[in-house]
């Protein structure tokens, strides 16, 4: 039961219209446990309320605010913060809600939502669980990934796709959908195709959690396009969580190689006050060209993330900035050339060499 000391979960439910949204919160709904109290705020674009009504009706126990004429991702955004305190200002004292369920339109992403939910003013009320976006294989086309923002956005920062409708499309429309999503950075660990959007609610009640910085393990086509084969050899490696001197690190890993002690990698995950100068990353990024192979990241430049990339192929070294929907952290790993004594032999003397220079690019920022 949520209690005073305990922040109340809260689930976002997103996808496109006509993806199955509610018809999944309809499904989650029949396994509620008797014990607990569900509250729904769901966001009409139009007018009526017919999603809401469709919820009140499934079971009248239910506490459901509707938010019409607007989307929360943008128009509607100061309704929904009004929306979650009235419902949680509403708890029966006897009865408080264990579990808050969100539905957004399916007309905007869902950042700012998220922005909303994780300020400092809801820290201590609610705790975003895993985002859920639900889509169909007829939606999920590479024509349609191209061109639109909204859906690579509601993608991208979901942690659970489930891959709806199943049953109405065709394998070749099923088979080119999942070969979308397996490309993805960050990668999709859960996806669930699925019928009528049935999914079990075990697998929905999961605070988020920061991804393990695998930006180049998790990208294993990519591997044997970069310069040398022998630079993969992963057996002889040796992997460890190492202390940064870098402020707000979340984590720190090192790669080395077993045979030489010579360091063969080495990432951070980063806090999101932490920001990063775009021009002071390329700077940093020219100054160690002559040991760098590959980087890759994502990076908070500014309010929004980038995904970083950066490559030297054959002395020829290029930046590419993109922006991607984030909202997690920020996270950079660094790869280097294995040629001879390009990089120091001393990893730990290394990392210290490469932190310094990589805090000109930091910026600070209060949350």
């Amino acid at each position: 039961m949520t209690s005073a000391y305990a922040p109340l979960p809260v689930h976002l439910i997103t996808g496109l219209l006509g993806s199955g949204k509610t018809t999944a919160l309809t499904h989650l709904l029949s396994q509620k446990p008797q014990e607990e109290n569900w509250g729904f705020i769901i966001n009409e674009f139009g007018e009526i309320d017919i999603d809401a009504t469709t919820l009140s009706q499934a079971n009248s126990n239910n506490q459901v605010l509707s938010i019409a004429g607007g989307c929360v991702c943008c128009t509607a955004q100061h309704g929904l913060k009004q929306a979650i305190d009235q419902i949680l200002k509403q708890q029966e004292p006897s009865r408080p809600l264990t579990r808050l369920w969100i539905e957004p339109t399916g007309l905007g992403h869902p950042a700012k939502i998220i922005d909303t939910l994780t300020r400092e003013t809801f820290a201590q009320t609610i705790h975003l669980q895993k985002i859920v976006c639900v889509i169909t294989p007829q939606q999920l086309t590479p024509k349609r990934w191209e061109k639109s923002a909204v859906m690579r956005n509601l993608v991208t920062l979901s942690d659970i796709i489930l891959l709806n409708k199943t049953d109405l499309s065709q394998s070749e429309e099923t088979q080119q959908a999942q070969q979308l999503l397996s490309h993805l950075y960050p990668p999709k660990q859960e996806i669930y195709p699925t019928q009528y959007s049935q999914i079990a609610l075990g697998d929905l009640i999961q605070a988020r959690q920061s991804s393990k910085l695998t930006i180049f393990s998790s990208l294993t086509s990519e591997q044997p396009t970069l310069d040398s084969a022998e630079h993969f050899q992963a057996a002889s490696l040796c992997s460890q969580s190492i202390n940064s001197r870098l402020p707000s690190v979340l984590s720190c890993i090192q790669q080395s190689h077993s045979d030489s002690d010579e360091l063969y990698s080495i990432g951070w995950v980063f806090k999101t006050n932490i920001q990063f100068n775009r021009i002071k990353l390329q700077r940093f990024f020219t100054a160690l060209s002559p040991i760098l192979n590959r980087a890759k990241g994502i990076l908070k430049t500014g309010n929004e993330w980038q995904l970083i990339n950066w490559t030297n192929t054959q002395g020829e070294c290029q930046l590419s900035l993109k922006d991607i929907a984030w909202r997690q952290d920020s996270r950079l790993e660094c790869l280097f050339i294995r040629e001879g004594n390009s990089v120091e032999q001393s990893p730990l003397k290394t990392v210290k060499n490469i932190e310094k220079q990589l805090q000109n690019c930091l910026i600070i920022r209060e949350k």
